[in-house]
């Protein structure tokens, strides 16, 4: 067997170095870049604050440079040797954590979003090919190595930055977790390739450095691991997590309304912090 698949089976991931090289790179990224951003983002919540495109969706049914790191044999070959079986592509973005503001995301597992849309096992990975350094300082992701035999930990749900309902897994568990894993920084250089199981607890920070920090991931399911009753599966998660956004946004409207409400009604000063008695005219 081989080392790449022993490593990977250990630890729940893999670092390979150069699988692209810097033309592939600078092709793609040269191509990314000259694309209209309102073209390319489906709706507002692609975006992010002073970020006009900062997640780019299924990518690998297209025909460009992205999509051709997306798709490369190469790549797929070496994940369908990590899981013992062939693979194909589910799922694929681009992630762009950008200068100065790309945002967190915190600590959870890839199969949280995929095992209740009827796949039967987390025999599942994905590819994070890195089109810029990859570095502790701009954000680099941290993965617990290990935590991929653990199996699924419950996580709870929050509302990211876009108003979109996600998960994390629970600061009291990951404590446990790194307690008994440690924590691994993956630093890498453009054109590596990161393999990493979808049970893989792994998260990153926000992006407060002046580089940016841009991957393409492709996400791959097993042959043996077809979904069930896709249609019915997918419509109840998909329902059930727009409806936590939904709750959410009610929530804040009744809260900011009434607070702007009250506000509006009143002369006191005390609201938020107060005007202090020098200021006052």
């Amino acid at each position: 067997m081989s080392n790449f698949v022993n490593d990977f089976k250990n630890k729940g991931y893999y670092l390979a170095k150069s699988i692209f090289n810097i033309q592939e790179i600078q092709e793609a990224l040269t191509w990314f870049n000259k694309q209209d951003p309102n073209a390319l983002a489906k709706s507002w919540t692609e975006k992010e604050p002073q970020v006009p495109i900062a997640v780019y969706s299924v990518i690998h049914n297209n025909d460009d440079p992205i999509s051709k790191i997306c798709k490369n044999k190469k790549m797929l070959n070496m994940a369908s040797q990590m899981m013992g079986e062939e693979v194909y592509i589910w799922s694929s973005k681009i992630n762009v954590k950008a200068a100065w503001c790309g945002t967190a995301e915190y600590y959870h597992q890839d199969l949280v979003y995929w095992k209740d849309r009827g796949y039967p096992k987390d025999e599942m990975l994905s590819c994070m090919v890195f089109m810029e350094d990859h570095k502790l300082d701009n954000a680099a992701l941290h993965v617990v190595p290990g935590s991929h035999k653990i199996g699924f930990i419950n996580h709870v749900p929050f509302i990211n930055i876009n108003g979109l309902a996600k998960f994390m897994i629970p600061p009291d568990k990951m404590s446990e977790m790194y307690e008994k894993h440690g924590l691994d920084i993956i630093e890498a250089s453009p054109g590596d390739v990161l393999f990493f199981h979808t049970s893989l607890i792994h998260g990153s920070s926000h992006n407060i450095s002046p580089k940016g920090r841009m991957i393409i991931l492709s996400q791959l399911n097993t042959i043996g691991n077809e979904p069930v009753d896709v249609n019915i599966n997918a419509r109840k998660f998909n329902l059930n997590r727009a409806k936590l956004e939904k709750d959410e946004a009610e929530r804040r409207y009744k809260w900011f309304s009434k607070k702007y409400s009250d506000q509006e009604k009143s002369m006191d000063l005390t609201f938020s912090a107060p005007i202090p008695d020098e200021e006052k005219s």
